[in-house]
C-alpha cells in the first residue's frame, strides 16, 4: 500500500512528498543509434523518443523500441555539423525494432530476417512503415489470451497506403516478431502520436489503453492523455479525456502506466513548450503519477522529476540531458528497473538517442520525508488490519528513526499500541516489521488508524496483513 496513494493518508505534520531515489545505471548508456557506427546499421537514423516497451520473460529482457528507420535531417546531417545546422525533418519512416538481454545491461539487436530494409534482411525491424505503418507503438504479452497467435499485442497509430486516413490499429504475434497485418479500429481514432501503451484489468479482464489526444484552438494546442478500453483488444471505446498538465509549458506527451499496489503508476512525459526564454524549453522530463482506477489521475510531486535529466546542453551535455522517455517500470527483486530513452538535445532540435537503465529499491516511488531537525508525523486513513504482523518500507537516515501508534478510527489511543509501545525502527528497509507491547494480532479485523513519527526518515509503503477500510 504506497503512502503516495492519497486514499491512504488522512494527514501530515511537518512532512513533505519526494520522489524516490533513483539512481542511473553506471553502464548508461546501453546502447545508442548506430547510423554512424562502423559498421552502420542504416535503419537506426534517428531515435526519436523510443517509447520502450520491456518485458522480463523465460529468464530474459525483451524490448521493443520506436524509431525513424529513414529520416532525411538526420542522414544527411552528420554529427560535426549538427551544432550549427537547424533539425528540418524532412522525409521520415517509422520502424518498431527489437533487442534483447540476458541481464538488462548488455544487449543484442539480432538479424531477425523478417522485413527488408534497404534490399536487406539482415536488421531487427519487427514493423515498419511499409509493412505496418506504425508509430508510437507499445506492446503487451497477454498470457490469459487462449489463442496462441494473439499472445502479443500491439497498439499503434497506422498509416495506411490506401484510401483509409491514417487512424489507430492493432496487431497481434504469437512470439512479439512476426506481427500480423494491422487491424485499424472499426470505431472511434485518436491522434495516437504517442507511446500507445495498454494492460489487461485484473478484476474483469477488460484492456485499458491510453494514448494522445489534442485540446485547443489550432495555434494553441496542447496534448492532453485519453483513455479507452476494450473486451477484444479490437473495437475500443471512444477516447475520452483523463490526464493533462497545466499549461502549453507543462503538456504530457505520453505516459506508460503499470498496476502496482492498490492503483496504478503513470510516467508522464512533461514536454516543456510553452515559454521560450525558459531553461527547460524544449525539453521533456518524467515526472511519476497515480490513479486508483486508471480513469482519476493525479501528479505525484508535480515539478519534480522522477528520474533526472542529466546536466549540460547540446552537443556537449550529458546523454539524457534534453529529454527523456520512460517505459513502464519493471519489478526485478527488490527493485523496479526504469528503461528509458535519453536525448541529448531539444524535442525539435538535433539530438543523439540512447537506451538508458534506472533503478529504485522496490516501492519507493514517492515518500513523506521529515525534515532533519523536525519530527513528523503521518496519519492514515482508517484501515482494516489482518491476523498478521505490519511491515513499512522506510528509508532511516544516520540518527534517525520511526515509530508508530495503533489508534481506533476516531483517533482514541489503544493500550499498548502508542508510541512509546513500538519498538523503533533505526535501520530501514523494504520491509521493516513493526512491533508493539502487544502484537497486532489482537486487532485482526479491527477498522483503525496508524500514526506514524518519522525524524530523519522517509515513509514509501505500508505492507503486510493491512488493507483500506
Amino acid at each position: 500500500m504506497l503512502v503516495l496513494d492519497e486514499r491512504v493518508v488522512a494527514g501530515t505534520e511537518r512532512l513533505r512528498l519526494r520522489p524516490g531515489p533513483v539512481a542511473k545505471s553506471p553502464r548508461n548508456p546501453l546502447f545508442g543509434e548506430e547510423f554512424f557506427a562502423d559498421p552502420p546499421k542504416r535503419w537506426e537514423a534517428r531515435y526519436d523518443n523510443l517509447y520502450p516497451t520491456v518485458i522480463f520473460d523465460d529468464g530474459r529482457f525483451q524490448l521493443w523500441y520506436n524509431v525513424s528507420i529513414r529520416d532525411e535531417s538526420s542522414e544527411q546531417t552528420p554529427l560535426a555539423e549538427r551544432v550549427h545546422t537547424p533539425f528540418l525533418g524532412g522525409i521520415s519512416e517509422k520502424g518498431l525494432l527489437y533487442a534483447v538481454s540476458d541481464d538488462g545491461l548488455a544487449w543484442t539487436k539480432p538479424d531477425l530476417g523478417l522485413i527488408a530494409f534497404a534490399g536487406s534482411l539482415d536488421n531487427n525491424i519487427v514493423m515498419s512503415t511499409e509493412s505496418h505503418g506504425v508509430h508510437g507503438a507499445g506492446v503487451l504479452k497477454d498470457p490469459l489470451d487462449q489463442d496462441p497467435a494473439r499472445r502479443y499485442k500491439a497498439l499503434f497509430k497506422a498509416f495506411f497506403n490506401d484510401a483509409r486516413p491514417d487512424r489507430m490499429a492493432t496487431a497481434f504475434s504469437a512470439d512479439g516478431l512476426r506481427w500480423s497485418q494491422p487491424l485499424p479500429w472499426p470505431e472511434h481514432s485518436a491522434a495516437g502520436d504517442t507511446h500507445n501503451n495498454a494492460l489487461r484489468l485484473a478484476d474483469d479482464g477488460r484492456y485499458v489503453a491510453l494514448t494522445r489526444g489534442w485540446v485547443g484552438a489550432a495555434d494553441d494546442r496542447v496534448r492532453v492523455v485519453l483513455r479507452t478500453e476494450s473486451e477484444d483488444f479490437v473495437h475500443w471505446s471512444e477516447p475520452v479525456q483523463v490526464f493533462r498538465g497545466e499549461d502549453a509549458h507543462d503538456q504530457i506527451y505520453s505516459m506508460p502506466m503499470v498496476h502496482r499496489g492498490s492503483g496504478y503508476l503513470g510516467l508522464p512525459a512533461i514536454f516543456h513548450k510553452g515559454d521560450e526564454t525558459a531553461p527547460d524549453w524544449d525539453t521533456v522530463d518524467t515526472e511519476l503519477a497515480w490513479s486508483p482506477d486508471t480513469v482519476s489521475w493525479n501528479r505525484v510531486c508535480p515539478g519534480e522529476p522522477l528520474i533526472p535529466r542529466g546536466e549540460g546542453s547540446y552537443p556537449d551535455g550529458a546523454y539524457d540531458c534534453g529529454c527523456l522517455y520512460a517505459a513502464a517500470p519493471l519489478l526485478m527483486g527488490d527493485s523496479h528497473y526504469l528503461y528509458y530513452y535519453g536525448g541529448n538535445g531539444q524535442h525539435n532540435a538535433f539530438r543523439e538517442g540512447t537506451f538508458n537503465l534506472a533503478t529504485l529499491p522496490r516501492d519507493r516511488f514517492a515518500g513523506y520525508q521529515a525534515a532533519r531537525s523536525e519530527r513528523g508525523r503521518l496519519t492514515t486513513a482508517p484501515l482494516t488490519l489482518g491476523a498478521g504482523g505490519l511491515t513499512v518500507n522506510v528509508d532511516v537516515a544516520r540518527g534517525g528513526s520511526l515509530r508508530a501508534a495503533v489508534v481506533d478510527e476516531t483517533g482514541r489511543p489503544i493500550e499498548g499500541y502508542g508510541l512509546d509501545d513500538c519498538v523503533p525502527i533505526f535501520a530501514g528497509g523494504v520491509d521493516a516489521a513493526l512491533t508493539w507491547e502487544k502484537r497486532p494480532a489482537n486487532l485482526g479485523g479491527r477498522r483503525v488508524r496508524l500514526v506514524f513519527e518519522l525524524h530523519h526518515a522517509t515513509l514509501y509503503a505500508l505492507s503486510g496483513t493491512v488493507r483500506l477500510a
